[in-house]
């Protein structure tokens, strides 16, 4: 087990879930989802099986809890250094641009993500529960849509305006196909904005 990326992904304070948390995160990015058994997990964390059945139920359950973790340093990174204060543009922008940042910090989490997302173990629930984890996200669009500053479009809609292009800008950067500068993400968060902001 990366110790370290684990500790970078849930904190300095390494608890036994943490680590089966990030352990299961590096297996999957090498072997896969149905390369990775319990028993397997168990042996890289150094931990019996037993410990991961006493935190999790099952290997969906315990897929289905690391998305979540994901979503919650997403939006973690988001927030970072946010203020509600600015205007609409500017929020826009910190808030695009810092998930960009931290998927550039972050390869195996955004495969991860995408990889997962809309695979069959993962539960409604989960995906109820990610959609609150990023509320602050979503207040700000229903925020902006009130405002008149963005464009009065369904959520899912506005959500598939921006995250599409970051997801295929992340995927050229991951497989080293094109380097993502700073230029690059300005101008793309530009092109983002100008395809949703209130004409």
């Amino acid at each position: 087990m990366n110790v370290h990326s684990a500790r970078q992904m849930f904190g300095n304070k390494l608890d036994k879930r943490s680590l089966i948390l990030g352990t299961t995160l590096d297996l999957i990015s090498e072997q896969g989802f149905h390369g990775t058994p319990i028993s397997i997990i168990a042996q890289r964390a150094g931990v019996g099986a037993g410990t991961i059945y006493r935190y999790f139920q099952n290997k969906e359950e315990l897929i289905n809890e690391l998305f979540k973790e994901i979503k919650r340093d997403i939006i973690r990174a988001m927030l970072d250094n946010y203020s509600e204060e600015g205007a609409f543009k500017e929020r826009f922008m910190h808030l695009w641009k810092n998930m960009v940042y931290y998927f550039m910090k972050h390869p195996k989490e955004f495969n991860f993500i995408e990889q997962h997302r809309y695979a069959p173990y993962m539960s409604n629930l989960t995906r109820e529960e990610s959609f609150m984890i990023l509320s602050p996200v979503m207040m700000f669009f229903i925020e902006s849509k009130r405002a008149k500053a963005m464009k009065d479009l369904p959520l899912y809609t506005i959500i598939a305006l921006l995250y599409g292009p970051i997801v295929s800008l992340l995927k050229q950067h991951v497989d080293n196909n094109q380097n993502l500068s700073d230029d690059r993400i300005d101008q793309a968060a530009e092109a983002c904005w100008d395809a949703v902001k209130h004409n």
